[in-house]
């Protein structure tokens, strides 16, 4: 696999030294915003990690090879590919855990999602991930079965990952079920309820963490417990919810309508599966006029500078 593997320099550096890294996803760059605010914002967020002194390692595939970190070469091509994507999408693809395999032995591009980012972070031995949000159980599961391969890839990847909690588009408390049956940790960063995306709370209780030893000493408990049964590769992820600041904070009741909105006319034009979340992100920031993605920059930013933090205590000695 090792091969398939492209480190950019300062990551592979900062690895070999044993210097705090961060890992990236890229579905943000490839169908999370246009062009050229895409780059800008991917910029934007290793910029914040390299402030607070940990490299970033934005994770992507690009003609089937898994970047491990951007040179600016990698930017460049980027910017083409996402130039030439707003006419032919199938240029880049939305990847998922499942989909490296095809895509690597057919040489696509794409941005890779939680599930295939925590993946690739692992094979790579970055401890920290930071994120938008996680997938999980979509609404109405009892009848599409509409369940996000990201818990999947929490239950087998010993990452700690920081989310601004589960997408709102999601069924939260049959989420938090579905994470605590996968035996996955979830601890509140500061709170002791589930953030909700776009919203800093909800009604939904979860552990609650006051401060990055606490963070670090749970990796480190399950790290060690993994060692004796023989090895570090298998385990489950730490979640770590990060609500989104308060001055960016949407209240649901404001919120909910809209994503009802969303959802209705996704379930009219009858899109589902992979394609339903950049569909009901892309209706979310046409309903809210914009406000919905200032809030999504603010809360990646968020857990950026957190994930940062986590990173650096990790690698200190």
């Amino acid at each position: 696999m090792k091969e398939m593997l492209q480190y950019s320099q300062a990551v592979k550096a900062a690895l070999t030294e044993g210097k705090p890294v961060l890992a990236l996803e890229s579905t943000v760059i490839t169908h999370g915003l246009p062009y050229p605010q895409n780059l800008e914002t991917a910029r934007e967020l290793e910029k914040t990690a390299r402030e607070l002194g940990v490299t970033p390692a934005t994770i992507i595939l690009i003609d089937g090879t898994a970047h491990i970190g951007l040179e600016e070469s990698d930017f460049v091509c980027l910017a083409e590919l996402t130039q030439q994507a707003q006419a032919d999408k199938t240029l880049l693809k939305k990847l998922a855990q499942r989909d490296l395999v095809l895509a690597m032995a057919q040489k696509w591009s794409g941005g890779t999602t939680v599930s295939a980012t925590l993946h690739l972070a692992n094979l790579a031995r970055i401890k920290v991930f930071a994120t938008g949000g996680i997938g999980g159980v979509h609404r109405d599961w009892q009848e599409s079965l509409d369940i996000s391969a990201d818990l999947h890839a929490l239950a087998n990847h010993p990452v700690i990952i920081v989310t601004a909690g589960c997408k709102a588009i999601l069924d939260i408390p049959t989420t938090l079920e579905q994470l605590e049956t996968l035996c996955v940790p979830v601890y509140g960063w500061q709170t002791d309820r589930c953030p909700a995306f776009y919203t800093k709370d909800s009604p939904y209780p979860i552990d609650r963490v006051d401060s990055i030893a606490s963070i670090t000493g749970a990796y480190k408990a399950q790290s060690a417990m993994q060692r004796m049964l023989g090895g570090c590769e298998k385990g489950t992820a730490l979640v770590v919810m990060n609500p989104i600041p308060s001055a960016c904070s949407v209240p649901s009741e404001v919120m909910e309508p809209f994503i009802r909105q969303a959802l209705q006319e996704a379930e009219q034009l009858g899109i589902r599966g992979k394609a339903s979340t950049p569909f009901l992100l892309q209706k979310l920031a046409v309903i809210t006029a914009g406000e919905s993605v200032k809030a999504n920059l603010e809360l990646l930013k968020n857990n950026v500078r957190l994930g940062s933090k986590i990173a650096a205590a990790l690698a200190e000695k």
